[in-house]
């Protein structure tokens, strides 16, 4: 299980790198929505938490 949450993991991080560059903010609802709508199994909460924690990483502001 942990596996899907390394590539999911990956791939936002992957997003937030590319929304950074644009300077685009986006709420972390919009994008957790976009994750949501690909992935129906996923949980709301989690892939919230992801994004902020990658966020935090990349000194990004998200609101």
């Amino acid at each position: 299980m942990m596996d899907n949450y390394a590539e999911l993991r990956q791939r936002i991080g992957q997003d937030l790198d590319t929304l950074k560059k644009t300077e685009n903010p986006k709420s972390i609802f919009e994008i957790a929505e976009d994750y949501m709508l690909g992935d129906p199994a996923l949980k709301r909460q989690l892939v919230e938490d992801i994004i902020k924690e990658e966020a935090d990483k990349r000194s990004i502001e998200i609101h």
